[in-house]
C-alpha cells in the first residue's frame, strides 16, 4: 500500500509539473502575440492625408530624396510618389488592409499587381520595399516567440524572433526589439532566407496623439551595400475625407 502511494504521489508530482510547464509555454505563446498586436497599433496610419519624404543616402555622402503624399482610410492607403528631377512617378495602392498591393507606373502607364515575392521589390530605389509601408498585420503573416530581453539606446526590451506564416516570403525571419513599458518597436532586424541579417530599420522618432502613439521617423539601414533611407512623416490631417472610388486599382490610371 505504501509502495502504491509513493508512486501515485510521484505520477501527481510529474502530471503537475507537466502541466505547469506546458501553461508556461502557452503563456509565453500567447505573450509574444499579444506584444505583436500592440505593435500593430502603434504601426497603423492615421487616417486621412499625410506628407512625408524619403531621402536615400549613398555611404559617399550622395542621396536623393522622394517624396509622398498617402491618402488613408481604415482598410485602404493610396500614395503618390515624385521627385524633383522626374515629378510624380509612382502610385501605390494597398487595399484590404496593406494585404493586396497595386503599383501604377505613371511614366511607363503600366499597372502592376504586386503578388508573392513581387511584394518584395524596392521602392523607388530606396531601402523599403512594397511591403515594407503596407502596414500589414505581423500577427497574420508571422509565428512570435519571445527569445529574450536586451537593452536599445538604454531602453529595456523585448526581443521578440518572428517567423513568416507564407513560403512564398522572401523575409526569412524577423527580429523584433519592443520596448518593455510602451510596447514600441524600436527596431527591425529583416533576414533573408538563410537568416542571415541584411538590413534592420530603426523606428528614431515617435509622436503621441491623444491615446495613441505615431511613429514619425523610419531609419532603414542595408547592411551589405551601407545604405541608409530616412523616411520621414512631416505632416498629418486627420480631417480629410475621400470616396472609395479612389483605392480601386482600375481609377489608378486616371
Amino acid at each position: 500500500i505504501m509502495k502504491f502511494k509513493f508512486n501515485a504521489i510521484i505520477i501527481l508530482v510529474t502530471l503537475l509539473l507537466c502541466t505547469a510547464d506546458a501553461q508556461d509555454k502557452e503563456t509565453v505563446e500567447i505573450t509574444a502575440q499579444s506584444i505583436l498586436a500592440r505593435v500593430d497599433r502603434i504601426m497603423q496610419y492615421p487616417q486621412g492625408e499625410m506628407q512625408g519624404r524619403m531621402k536615400h543616402i549613398f555611404p559617399d555622402g550622395n542621396s536623393f530624396t522622394v517624396d509622398f503624399k498617402g491618402m488613408i482610410t481604415r482598410n485602404d492607403f493610396l500614395f503618390h510618389f515624385s521627385s524633383l528631377t522626374r515629378g510624380e512617378s509612382l502610385k501605390v495602392l494597398y487595399n484590404m488592409a496593406g494585404e493586396d498591393i497595386w503599383v501604377y507606373n505613371i511614366h511607363a502607364l503600366k499597372l502592376f499587381h504586386k503578388m508573392g515575392v513581387d511584394k518584395f521589390d524596392l521602392l523607388a530605389a530606396t531601402n523599403f520595399s512594397f511591403i515594407d509601408l503596407s502596414n500589414s498585420d505581423y500577427q497574420s503573416n508571422y509565428n512570435a516567440r519571445i527569445t529574450g530581453r536586451t537593452v536599445i539606446k538604454g531602453v529595456d526590451c523585448y526581443r521578440l524572433y518572428l517567423e513568416p506564416l507564407y513560403p512564398e516570403s522572401l523575409y526569412g525571419a524577423l527580429t523584433m526589439y519592443v520596448s518593455v513599458e510602451k510596447y514600441h518597436p524600436l527596431r527591425i532586424d529583416f533576414h533573408d532566407r538563410d537568416k542571415v541579417i541584411f538590413k534592420f530599420m530603426t523606428l528614431a522618432k515617435f509622436m503621441e496623439n491623444g491615446d495613441k502613439t505615431v511613429p514619425l521617423r523610419y531609419d532603414m539601414l542595408n547592411i551589405k551595400d551601407g545604405t541608409v533611407t530616412i523616411l520621414s512623416f512631416l505632416k498629418f490631417e486627420e480631417n480629410v475625407k475621400y470616396q472609395s472610388e479612389i483605392f480601386r486599382p482600375e481609377k489608378l490610371g486616371e
